[in-house]
């Protein structure tokens, strides 16, 4: 289910503890406007939000940064006047700071703030924006595509901005807190392309980024080049272009290694094959050194190796469909395990229905994802695949993207928005634990269907699933990281202006 779903969440299975507080007088909240801080352990400090407290006269609105401990109890609140049409596009915490990205389409301006843990605000950074780029900004906001703010733990933030150049461009900006350099880094301005980049892992050392190039808008020739850039210089490194004609992936993953090489993780196509139609042959995995040279690859078939597992037919894992990996986790043992869910393109009811109202004028996806069991690939240290553990879970069901594009780019390309089940895994290296968790919709037979927060628990090299039943009664909800070993279940209450927090343990097997 999508992480946006309206819910309410009623605790109706208890684990003899909990702790609350209500955040109150809340006028205007969105549930993305909250996030853990976390230690340099990665465990949960506290908790920062930032709401409207009050909408004021001559088109200015009260703003409020609060900010809780990690027993949910206050430690400080600051307020601050801002024109009412300011939007919060993303926030996010690096361990030392908090930054905020407020952007205003009618000033046409970005504005990025900067607080340390006690809400003080420590810098202010202006971003001019052009009358295009506000304007794609303003549909983005609608969309909910803001996210574009990343954190660099213990060093900075990175952000990534639209450029209207001589096409579409992109300038990601890093901003340090740790007293290092900042930096941009740019698509050319004379680009003959339509250029976009996304993160898919930012850390101490480096961003790896997937660019993609188009050479119009309505074009379906897509090229995706991996780039990855030194965090600290804003230098590239190396970059890989993998074309059809040479290696066809989609790169989902990355993570670096023990040695500091960076590992590249996802999908592999046959020779000649369109990522963007054809089934992929299996996963693979690439080690890469910090001066682009491959030190090893790693391929699993679909049909050679996963198949002694899960019965397969041509990369399409039969009655499942294809898996969509979230998180990579390695343990004390040097073993890897990939998390994912199991996902299907299928046709849409509604879609089809729209389109013959409409005739054929319905700008509704005929397609979608159907998105089913959660699912662990555990690899040992050379990526071998090892074993595979499925955990069942309802159907969620997503409008596709691009009707004519593959299950894997929908699902690359929807996962930047949440529209799977899955919420967050959170790291206990202390214990050698790990918690994957997910919000599932349970179809109950002979009884009401219940939302359940689900998580797989890796513990002592096991694999268990703990559950806390939800009841929908229509509010605004969202789960948070807790404390290790706990989960923070989040409930704003639009009609009495209130923000519920309720903390729940989970059980360990």
């Amino acid at each position: 289910m999508k992480k946006t779903l309206l819910l309410c969440i009623t605790l109706l299975t208890l684990h003899g503890y909990s702790q609350t507080n209500k955040i109150g007088d809340v006028n205007t909240f969105k549930i993305r406007n909250a996030g853990a801080i976390m230690d340099k352990n990665k465990d949960v400090d506290g908790y920062y939000f930032y709401y409207v407290l009050d909408k004021l006269k001559k088109g200015n609105a009260e703003f409020a940064i609060q900010i809780l401990d990690k027993n949910l109890v206050e430690v400080a609140k600051k307020s601050y006047i801002d024109d009412k049409h300011t939007v919060l596009m993303n926030s996010k915490f690096n361990n030392q700071a908090m930054m905020f990205a407020m952007g205003n389409w009618d000033d046409k301006q970005i504005t990025l703030l900067t607080y340390d843990k006690q809400a003080n605000l420590t810098k202010t950074t202006k971003i001019p924006l052009e009358s295009k780029e506000a304007r794609y900004y303003a549909m983005f906001e609608k969309s909910g595509q803001l996210s574009t703010l990343f954190p660099v733990d213990n060093k900075g933030f990175l952000f990534n901005k639209l450029e209207d150049n001589k096409k579409i461009g992109y300038s990601l900006k890093y901003y340090p807190t740790d007293g290092g350099q900042a930096w941009e880094f740019n698509s050319p301005d004379d680009s003959k392309e339509i250029l976009g980049i996304s993160p898919i892992e930012v850390n101490e050392k480096v961003v790896v980024a997937i660019e993609s190039a188009k050479p119009g808008m309505m074009s379906g020739k897509l090229t995706l080049r991996t780039k990855v850039i030194d965090i600290n210089t804003g230098k590239l490194l190396y970059e890989r272009e993998y074309s059809k004609k040479g290696k066809p992936r989609i790169i989902n993953n990355a993570f670096l290694d023990s040695d500091n090489n960076v590992v590249l993780m996802g999908e592999y196509f046959d020779e000649g094959d369109n990522i963007m139609k054809d089934k992929s042959l299996g996963m693979f995995t690439e080690v890469v050194d910090m001066s682009g040279k491959t030190i090893k690859e790693s391929f699993i078939s679909w049909k050679d190796d996963v198949s002694k597992i899960v019965k397969t037919q041509n990369g399409f894992l039969e009655d499942k469909g294809y898996v969509y990996f979230h998180n990579i986790v390695r343990t004390a043992s040097n073993d890897y395990y990939a998390i994912g869910e199991y996902y299907k393109k299928t046709v849409s009811a509604m879609g089809v229905a729209s389109a013959i109202l409409n005739r054929g004028n319905s700008t509704s996806s005929l397609s979608q994802l159907t998105i089913t069991n959660s699912v662990v690939f555990k690899f040992n240290s050379d990526f071998k695949l090892v074993n595979i553990q499925e955990f069942e879970k309802g159907k969620s069901r997503v409008e596709c993207a691009n009707d004519y594009g593959s299950p894997q780019m929908n699902a690359h390309y929807l996962s930047a928005f949440g529209a799977f089940d899955y919420e967050y895994t959170q790291i206990d290296k202390a214990n050698d634990r790990f918690y994957a968790c997910f919000i599932d919709y349970e179809r109950l037979k002979g009884e009401s269907n219940k939302n359940a927060f689900k998580t797989i628990i890796y513990d002592e090299g096991k694999l268990t699933e703990d559950k806390i039943y939800l009841k929908n009664v229509g509010k605004s909800f969202r789960v948070m990281p807790a404390k290790v070993g706990n989960v923070l279940l989040l409930e704003y209450d639009k009609k009495a202006k209130t923000i519920d927090l309720h903390m729940e343990k989970l059980n360990i097997k």
